[in-house]
Formats: structure tokens, C-alpha cells, sequence
């Protein structure tokens, strides 16, 4: 193909270059009679310039159009330009000399493409060698959200890097902003590069994200306890409100844990009312750790019912003692009735558990019971002084009297042998005429029965009267009721009661007639069986030894007297019965 073009200067070389382009060596006239710089243009078929750059010769000025000579190689196109005082070697741009064009003009979203793109073919650039001179670049104008989210991509697994960028952003004071996406696996860090990271919150004061990252980061990449040391330095000398305080102490109660420090754990977490504080005592069996410093009442009022559970199902491991003792302690931090009812809850469960533990609290548990019991009629009260035996009785009763505590009062004075008083607080305090009458049939004591009578006919209350002839059944004669009743005294229902009071003495009469002939029969048919057998021989043979010195009592050779007891053991009569004395079997009365 013919190609035609014209120039407007002189042209020392021409020749192909890939691509179907023409490159030229041009030199243009001198002006104002100074010499210019020759210059480089590349064309295409059409005579469109496509590049056009001036040579840096030596000693250009003193060169004409004829100095300068230009020879292309077409196996690689390399163009070499020849001058007086100077040599010039230009080839073909490639893809690395674009990188650093791309680079030189700060366009590296650009740059980093090509080398993606055409990596097999770069020999100066690496996608990691141009992404690190972009990150400092983002760096260097400030943009270090966008330099902290393409670190992921282009630092990817070298740890090395990882930790240069980390410094980098230190020593902007940034290193916040590039914490979520440092790696903590593949790669694994150095552990110091991740104590910066941590501190690097605490120096911001963002705490939210400083307990953020310590709960979600590995703690066997870091060291604990520099993270420990530089969380106690902030708390101990920087002023914090008392919500940031609460959650550094958090955190410091996790490190501790992570440390294997569950006793320092553990006592943040019952000084910060953390509910963690059960399952860590549970799971790492901290029960010695809970004496002193209230350990035991922080608990209390931190969950009462998990608190309670905790103490009484491990009594092995936390005492009683060492409870009941922490409770009845008294400060002014926290008022002696709220540490007397928490008291109570304790022993109330442990008694519910195992009436046998805890005895020895018995007596101040009477106190308690009558103080802070709220079941109706005081049941749980009423329950300890069946079940216990120990405690004192006439403290008990005391206490009791002193609150007008009835029900209770009557139960103890029967205890204490002393049922009239007890039924007089029944009939006199209570007014509960059937609960008297239960109390007279339980007791069933013909004193007590009379001073019942008397006190419900003097009271001149016909409900008295008729409730003891509709209850007392056959325990007393009914004739002796009825004629304690005052003349003329109005009693309502009367018919009705004197109707059932009879029935009932009639059928208890009846029954009492079965029971006899009963009675009667059983002991007719168990004598005449007592008799047969008592008639009935005892068969005795060469098997059967005497029950004292051991020998057979039937053999050939040797004959003696024997007794055969009605349990069938069998003695010689002399001597063994003789040495013995005894008229009975000694083997059934050992």
C-alpha cells in the first residue's frame, strides 16, 4: 500500500511501527534563527497524528536537518536515533510503562484494572506494589475510610504488609477506622499488633467498640494481659462517666475470664450485679471465692431465687454458716431489715429442702417466721413448728403470744402438756367452736371434753351449742351436753341437731354391738386353732440335734431323755436343760 502525508518541516528518518502506524524523525526550520528540537511523531495511514513528543538531544543547537539519522527494527521496532553528540533508544509503550503513566496521573482504580487484567504481562508492577503506593496515596490526602476498605483486597494474606499498613494508620491517629477489617486468621498477626488496635479505642474513647472487639476477636491472638494493663491505666487516671466506667469493667471482667482469672472475673461481675456471676461460680466451681467482701449478699440482691438455689444445693461448698453469718452482718450500706428478710428467704428454702440442715438456726428461725411469713394463718410458721425439733418450746411460745399468734399458741401449748389453756384460746380468742371440738376428739380427754361444755354453755352463745350437737358424734354422751343447757336459752336449729346428735349415738351403739360379735367369733375360731395345735405331736428323728451341746438326739447307742419345745427345737433333758435352768426355748429367746 502507497501511503501519502504531508509535513511542514524537514524529515531526517521514517519508518513502520505495529499496528498499521508510520513513526517519523521531523526537524522543523529554525526560528528567529534558533535551532528547536527535533521531534518524534507517530501517524496513522490517514496522516491523523497520534503522538507527538520533542527529543532531548545534546547539543541540539548546533544539529541541522542532516545530522540526525533514524533506523527502525521491525522485529521488535525498536527506533534508534542517531545525532553528532547523542544516541537515543525509543521502543513501543507496554503495559508497565502504562501502569506508571496511569500511577504518574493518580489514577489508580485505573491502574490497579490493568494489572489485573494484563498481569502475565507486567514485568515492573505487581497488584500488590501498585495497591500499597494507592493506600498511601488515599492516606496522604486524608481519604482513609476508602484505604481502610481496599486493604482487605490488597494486602490480603501477608501479615507483613497487614502490619505496616496497622503502623501506618497509627501514626495517623486512624487506626480505629481500619480495626474492623484487620484479619484475625489467615493471616494471624503479630499479638502486638493487636493490643495497638485495641488501645487505639481506649485512646478515642470509643468504648462501645473497644468491648465490641474484645468479645468478637480470638483472645488467643492478642496478649491479655498488656490489654489488661492499659484498661486499668484508663480507669485508674481518666475521669469516665459512670456508664463508660460500668462497661470498661465489663470488659475487664471478660479479660479476666479469657486469662483464666475467674477469681478477679468473678468479683467484677458480682460488683457490677452481672447475672454471668452464676453461670462462672457453676462452671468453674468459684463457691471458696464467694467469703467476704458481702460476695454472698451482692447475690442475694442481684437474683434472689438463683442466689437462694445457688446456697442451699451446694451446702458442701458454701456452709450455712458462712451464709447465715454474711447476712447478719450490719453496715450502713445496705439496712439490716433487707438483710433479715433475705435471712429468712435462705433458711425458709433450706428448711423446705432438708428440715436437718441448718438446726442449729432453728431458734432465730421462729423470729423470722413470725416476722416476715405472709402465707395466710402463717401455714409456714405453723409448718417449721411441726416438723422441727429444734428449737426451744417456751421461747417459741413466746415469741408466738407476743405477735397473738393463736393457731401456733395452741399447738405449742399442747406440746407443752398444757391443752386446757390451748383450748381456751380456741373457744375464748379464736371462737372457732368446731375447731374446739376437733381439738377435744384429737386429745380425747374427759377434762378436756367438760371444760368445753362448760365454756360453750356459760358463753350464752346458741352457735356454741349447736355446733357441739351437730359434731361431738359419740365422743361424749349426749344426755350430759343437754343438761348443761340453761333453761329457757333460745338455740337455733335445735329439733335438727338433737335429731342427728341421737342418730348418731344410735348407730355408734349399733356398731359397737358388730364390733363384739366380731370380737367374739375371731376369738372362739383363734382358740380352737391355738388348741389343735397345741394337741399336735412333734415328729423328731436321728436329723434333730439338740439346740445346747449340739449332738443327735435319737442313735443307736446312746438314749436319753428329751424336752421338744412347741417352736419344735428339741434339748437334752440332763445334762443340757439341767445346766441351763431355763423352762423355755433358749434359741426363740436370744
Amino acid at each position: 500500500a502507497v501511503v501519502s502525508t504531508q509535513s511542514t518541516g524537514y524529515v531526517s528518518g521514517i519508518g513502520p511501527q505495529p499496528d498499521d502506524k508510520i513513526i517519523s524523525l521531523g526537524y522543523q526550520p529554525p526560528e528567529n534563527g534558533q535551532q528547536v528540537r527535533p521531534c518524534i511523531r507517530i501517524t496513522n495511514f490517514n496522516g491523523d497524528e497520534l503522538s507527538l513528543e520533542e527529543l532531548s538531544i545534546k547539543g541540539y543547537e548546533s544539529c541541522g536537518p542532516n545530522d540526525y539519522n533514524m533506523s527502525v527494527l521491525t522485529y521488535d521496532h525498536f527506533v534508534y536515533i542517531c545525532a553528532p553528540t547523542d544516541l537515543i533508544i525509543a521502543k513501543p509503550r507496554d503495559m508497565d510503562d502504562k501502569v506508571d503513566w496511569l500511577k504518574d496521573r493518580l489514577r489508580f482504580d485505573e491502574a490497579l484494572e490493568v494489572v489485573r487484567v494484563h498481569e502475565r504481562e507486567l514485568r515492573k508492577h505487581t497488584f500488590k506494589s501498585v495497591g500499597q503506593k494507592y493506600l498511601a496515596h488515599l492516606r496522604s490526602v486524608g481519604q482513609f475510610e476508602r484505604c481502610a476498605e481496599l486493604c482487605s483486597s490488597i494486602l490480603q494474606d501477608d501479615a507483613e504488609a497487614w502490619q505496616q499498613e496497622i503502623m501506618a494508620f497509627t501514626n495517623c491517629k486512624k487506626l480505629t477506622v481500619l480495626c474492623p477489617y484487620i484479619p484475625t486468621k489467615s493471616p494471624v498477626l503479630k499479638p502486638w499488633a493487636y493490643e495497638l488496635a485495641l488501645s487505639s479505642f481506649l485512646v478515642a474513647h470509643e468504648f462501645a467498640l473497644f468491648d465490641k472487639f474484645v468479645r468478637n476477636w480470638p483472645p488467643e491472638i492478642y496478649g491479655q494481659q498488656a490489654v489488661i494493663n492499659y484498661l486499668k491505666k484508663m480507669l485508674s487516671e481518666v475521669k469516665l462517666g459512670a456508664q463508660e466506667n460500668r462497661s470498661l469493667l465489663k470488659c475487664l471482667g471478660l479479660l479476666y475470664e479469657y486469662q483464666e482469672d475467674f477469681v478477679n472475673s468473678l468479683y467484677l461481675y458480682i460488683k457490677l450485679s452481672d447475672p454471668k456471676a452464676f453461670a462462672l461460680i457453676n462452671r468453674y466451681n468459684l463457691f471458696a471465692s464467694l467469703e467476704g467482701d458481702d460476695k454472698i449478699l451482692r447475690l442475694l440482691t442481684l437474683n434472689e431465687e438463683k442466689a437462694i438455689d445457688l446456697y442451699i444445693n451446694n451446702t458442701d461448698k458454701i456452709p450455712v454458716s458462712t451464709v447465715v453469718e454474711d447476712l447478719m452482718k450490719r453496715d450502713k450500706k445496705i439496712k439490716s431489715s433487707v438483710r433479715t428478710e433475705l435471712l429468712y428467704k435462705y433458711l425458709d428454702a433450706l428448711f423446705q429442702m432438708d428440715p436437718e440442715i441448718g438446726f442449729e438456726y432453728h431458734e432465730n428461725m421462729i423470729q423470722l417466721y413470725a416476722e416476715y411469713d405472709t402465707t395466710k394463718g402463717k401455714t409456714k410458721l405453723m409448718r417449721f413448728l411441726r416438723e422441727s425439733t429444734s428449737y426451744p418450746i417456751d421461747k417459741a411460745y413466746e415469741i408466738c403470744a407476743k405477735r397473738k399468734l393463736y393457731e401456733q399458741q395452741v399447738y405449742l401449748l399442747t406440746q407443752m402438756g398444757r391443752p386446757i389453756q390451748a383450748l381456751s384460746l380456741l373457744v375464748d380468742e379464736i371462737k372457732d367452736i368446731t375447731a374446739a371440738i376437733e381439738f377435744c376428739k384429737e386429745q380425747d380427754d374427759k377434762e378436756l371434753w367438760d371444760n368445753l361444755l362448760r365454756k360453750a354453755t356459760e358463753s350464752n352463745k346458741s352457735s356454741y351449742i349447736t355446733g357441739l350437737l351437730q359434731n361431738i358424734g359419740t365422743h361424749i354422751n349426749p344426755k350430759d351436753l343437754i343438761a348443761r343447757i340453761p333453761n329457757g336459752q333460745k338455740i337455733d336449729g335445735l329439733r335438727d341437731s338433737l335429731v342427728k346428735i341421737l342418730g348418731d349415738y344410735k348407730l355408734q351403739i349399733h356398731l359397737n354391738e358388730g364390733y363384739k360379735r366380731v370380737f367374739v367369733n375371731d376369738t372362739v375360731s383363734l382358740s380352737r386353732k391355738m388348741r389343735a395345735l397345741a394337741r399336735k405331736g412333734t415328729h423328731i428323728d436321728e436329723r434333730n440335734n439338740c439346740q445346747k451341746c449340739k449332738n443327735m438326739v435319737i442313735s443307736d447307742h446312746d438314749m436319753k431323755d428329751v424336752t421338744v419345745f412347741f417352736c419344735g427345737h428339741v434339748f437334752h433333758n440332763s445334762p443340757c436343760l439341767e445346766e441351763l435352768g431355763k423352762n423355755y426355748c433358749i434359741s426363740c429367746h436370744k
